[in-house]
């Protein structure tokens, strides 16, 4: 958390948005480590949101930093992260008692995060709402996850998660500048 947080800051130095910035890091500091074992213990939507706003700053980081230089190795990092915070959110979330199977679907998990953001990476939109795009495809597929593992998917979860999902994408894709860069 603490290099993707100065990463960033570093990269925005001199922009509109190194006050944003360093006000949604202390939002994350603050669930993280400042309420966390006062109050919140075991409250699974609030590491929740906390884990999306992490994998928000990995993808955002991801995204603004130069691809033509060291690709495979962001991408590896971004892997990386990505499975580390799925497996310690499910191991969370979870009440089940099977490590080995909460690391499998973090592995699965992380490679389909993967996949999709080499899959956006390759898209012309501008970097926050390819962002927008890789946290909507993590939160479809952390909520497809968890309630795997809980028995709880069922047709309606299906429509709801779909009608979300295309609702979503449909205003990430219309607020987007289509560029192609040179």
């Amino acid at each position: 958390m603490l290099p993707s947080a100065m990463l960033s800051l570093q990269m925005l130095d001199g922009s509109s948005l190194v006050f944003p910035a360093a006000l949604f890091f202390s939002i994350i500091f603050y669930i993280l480590l400042g309420i966390k074992d006062l109050m919140f213990i075991r409250r699974s939507r609030l590491y929740y949101v906390s884990a999306l706003m992490l994998f928000y700053s990995v993808f955002g980081l991801f995204f603004l930093a130069d691809k033509s230089e060291l690709f495979l190795l962001k991408y590896g990092l971004v892997f990386l992260a990505a499975y580390l915070l799925l497996r310690e959110w499910l191991a969370l979330i979870s009440t089940f008692q099977f490590p080995e199977r909460e690391r499998a679907a973090a592995l699965l998990g992380a490679f389909l995060i993967a996949q999709l953001l080499w899959a956006t990476a390759l898209l012309p939109v501008g970097f926050l709402n390819s962002a927008n795009l890789m946290l909507l495809f993590t939160f479809v597929i952390a909520e497809l996850l968890v309630n795997h593992f809980l028995g709880t998917i069922n047709r309606n979860f299906l429509i709801q998660q779909g009608v979300f999902f295309g609702i979503l994408f449909a205003i990430i894709y219309w607020t987007s500048r289509w560029v192609l860069k040179y």
